[in-house]
């Protein structure tokens, strides 16, 4: 199952290092996360309930510059995937469970992101992390698509992903 942090390291590490690591991770992004709960309980005290409802706006129309260089979507679609194990090296758990040529897909049964925002009470702003993912594979390339219908930030046993080419 990956998610070692030892699968980006050029020379392996000791597991009691590799806790030390997610440790230090985890506590400075719950600090990141408790600020950004600090302020939206603020705004929600000086602005009421539209505080919320204007974070559910911004979700709704997330989006990204598109990259310039997009290549051939086959490509571009391991390249992608390839980047999404490397970032989530150390925060995240999963298996790659589909694997062909037009889609890979993932179980993420593991995130550090998830965890901490439903620790401080929060998934809904949390899953303002798990919104991007969508616009950012459009992003990466017009041609890819992306498709879950569960996640952890939302009480799910699992987050599904599929990157897949669109035809």
């Amino acid at each position: 199952m990956p998610g070692s942090i030892n699968d980006i390291l050029p020379d392996r590490i000791s597991e009691a290092d590799e806790e030390v690591i997610q440790e230090l991770l985890y506590r400075k992004m719950k600090g990141y996360a408790g600020l950004a709960v600090r302020l939206l309980h603020a705004m929600e005290k000086r602005f009421g309930p539209e505080a919320r409802e204007v974070l559910a706006k911004m979700v709704e129309d997330l989006s990204y510059e598109p990259r310039a260089d997009a290549g051939d979507p086959r490509a571009d679609l391991h390249e992608l995937c390839e980047r999404v194990e490397r970032g989530c090296a150390g925060t995240h758990i999963w298996d790659r469970v589909i694997d062909e040529p037009d889609r890979i897909g993932y179980h993420f049964t593991g995130c550090m992101h998830a965890r901490i925002f439903r620790e401080l009470g929060e998934p809904d702003l949390g899953f303002l992390f798990c919104a991007g993912d969508g616009p950012s594979v459009r992003a990466y390339n017009p041609k890819l698509g992306f498709k879950r219908t569960r996640t952890l930030m939302e009480g799910d046993e699992l987050c599904d992903h599929i990157y897949l080419v669109e035809s």
